[in-house]
């Protein structure tokens, strides 16, 4: 109470609406960049009126623009919280020189690459550094839970290249997500050859989406054997228009899912 009533006292010349909008935003990009909960609670508490006053970019262009990593990008904000109002929408943001750890993990990535059959200085190596979070045993260690599902490790180093941040997620992550799809959905481990993307979705997406196809399939609403790509990867809007709305209560359907499956 005694950091609540603190905070009003000095509180910012912004609109309360706003404030605690930003306030969100930074909490929620504290959690994009994966900081442990204790850290965050750290920051939010001891820090209200920063977070509430920044507007800060998108997590992806801010990561980019700074050219570092989650975990580096985290031990800044911890040394330093007051950092974050350089990264505000509408300034300049500099590139922060590499460290000796930086360093390392980048020969780690660029090995683990070339071990599959990237070519050095290839547009496929380049775009899948690009798009790599994580060192080199972390990206190993994802890597390995494709092939222990049972893709052939040619299949896997194939999705890599077409799709480099599927490796950008958790081990745990992915795990869940290859279970769902082949024990909560019955979709075979080779639909991944053909649809990496499902990993970048999350598991309430896809359960939401493939719920709604089904109920329209048992009403005769939709075709049978849609590819599960043609079932994901569109937006809600296209979705909606093009299946959940050609049944009278479609609608109330989705929404009835929605809620089931995104409880508040």
């Amino acid at each position: 109470m005694k950091e609540i009533s603190s905070m009003f006292l000095q509180f910012p010349e912004v609109q309360v609406g706003k404030f605690v909008c930003n306030l969100r935003q930074g909490f929620l990009f504290l959690k994009e960049i994966e900081m442990e909960a204790i850290e965050i609670g750290i920051i939010v508490r001891s820090h209200p009126l920063l977070m509430g006053s920044c507007v800060l970019k998108k997590t992806n262009s801010l990561l980019a623009n700074l050219n570092i990593g989650k975990k580096r990008l985290c031990g800044i904000i911890m040394d330093n919280p007051q950092e974050m109002k350089n990264w505000v929408l509408g300034s300049r943001i500099k590139p922060i020189p590499n460290s000796g750890e930086d360093l390392k993990s980048q020969i780690e990535r660029t090995k683990f690459l070339l071990d599959l059959g990237f070519v050095m200085h290839s547009n496929e190596m380049k775009k899948a550094l690009k798009e790599f979070r994580g060192r080199g045993g972390e990206l190993r260690e994802r890597f390995d839970c494709f092939v222990k599902a049972g893709l052939d490790r040619e299949d896997v180093s194939r999705i890599i290249k077409v799709a480099p941040q599927v490796l950008n997620q958790s081990k745990d992550v992915i795990d869940s997500k290859i279970d769902f799809l082949v024990n909560g959905l019955d979709y075979p481990i080779s639909t991944l050859v053909t649809f990496p993307a499902y990993i970048s979705y999350t598991i309430q997406r896809v359960k939401l989406r493939v719920s709604m196809y089904n109920w329209l399939k048992d009403q005769k609403t939709v075709e049978p054997g849609l590819a599960l790509s043609t079932i994901i990867s569109c937006t809600d809007k296209i979705f909606l228009g093009r299946y959940v709305n050609h049944h009278p209560i479609g609608p109330q359907v989705w929404q009835h899912l929605k809620k089931r499956i995104y409880p508040e």
